[in-house]
């Protein structure tokens, strides 16, 4: 019988699984991955078969969920950023140029209906962030499932050695990092003024100066890590939309043809990707320098309240669910 008849049914499925494994999937069709940096496949086929299941593609153009996802994802920051854009300017650059925080007050309460109006501010915040995190989660749900099965990782050792997670970049790390720094600021800003008074007419900059005084420590370092990572997060997410990322991963292969060949990213950067990276994180230095300025510069060094305004704003920081006796 001829030797080749004699090979055991496992060396015959070891060599299929690697000459699988040895088949790179094409650029053409490949997608980015905003949170890991990595470009993975996408099915060309008529649907999208994702954990198991067939999903069939959605729209009159057939694209796949990654590109809903993706989009979702991506237009759901503009709502986002004209709320950023505008709150810049009623917490940092009006108090630098005015010098006052009660003279600053004048140009917030002006701004406030734009989107602190009912309804309007879910509208603006609460939905498209709500989508902006949904949608990431998903997409590397997806893309850890497609991957696994792309090189053939069946078992919770391959996934593990393949990095089925794959490593998330920066700007998604800044990203979950700034979920409950924006929680606890709706928290105390938005959400205990409507428990205690029934709305947050109250609230404003001299209230923010007041919670300095009552603890510096805590509010100081917590706007700095709230207002830089923000900051990063916003200037590295649109300079990723507008194509100037400032990393790129790219898998390594140390033993051809198995999974030990696949072990993740390593970054790496060009001439073009070192300036685009000074140039991102200037700016994103910059932005977050100038707001830092203008709120621990100077509203956070505006003082205390004084009177019936400073009673109403002690009980409404007492009154912060679990932190509320260190406020």
């Amino acid at each position: 019988m001829p030797s080749h008849l004699l090979s055991k049914p496992d060396d015959i499925d070891t060599r299929s699984m690697i000459s699988l494994q040895e088949l790179d999937p094409s650029p053409v069709h490949d997608v980015l991955d905003i949170e890991s940096g990595e470009f993975f496949p996408r099915a060309t086929s008529p649907t999208q078969h994702t954990a198991g299941i067939s999903m069939p593609k959605l729209g009159l153009s057939g694209h796949s969920w990654d590109s809903w996802l993706t989009g979702i994802q991506k237009y759901s920051t503009y709502p986002p950023t004209a709320f950023f854009i505008l709150h810049l300017a009623n917490t940092s650059l009006i108090p630098l140029v005015t010098r006052s925080v009660p003279a600053s007050e004048s140009y917030l309460l002006l701004t406030r209906p734009v989107y602190q109006a009912p309804g309007l501010e879910h509208l603006v915040l609460t939905l498209p962030i709500i989508a902006h995190i949904a949608s990431g989660i998903a997409l590397r749900n997806i893309r850890a499932a497609r991957r696994a099965r792309l090189y053939g990782a069946e078992t919770r050792a391959q996934r593990s050695t393949l990095y089925f997670w794959p490593r998330m970049s920066l700007q998604a790390r800044t990203g979950y990092f700034i979920v409950p720094l924006v929680a606890f600021h709706a928290l105390v800003n938005r959400v205990t003024p409507l428990i205690v008074e029934g709305g947050s007419s109250g609230v404003g900059l001299g209230y923010i100066a007041h919670g300095f005084t009552r603890n510096p420590m805590f509010w100081n370092v917590f706007y700095f890590f709230f207002v830089t990572a923000s900051a990063w997060h916003f200037v590295g997410g649109w300079a990723t939309w507008m194509g100037w990322r400032v990393t790129t991963a790219r898998k390594e292969r140390s033993h051809k043809g198995s999974l030990d060949g696949y072990r993740g990213p390593t970054e790496t950067k060009s001439k073009r990707q070192r300036k685009m990276w000074w140039v991102v994180n200037g700016i994103a230095a910059a932005g977050a320098a100038l707001w830092l300025a203008g709120s621990l510069g100077i509203v956070g060094r505006a003082g205390e309240g004084a009177g019936w305004e400073a009673k109403g704003w002690n009980e409404m920081y007492s009154q912060v669910p679990i932190v509320g006796k260190w406020l």
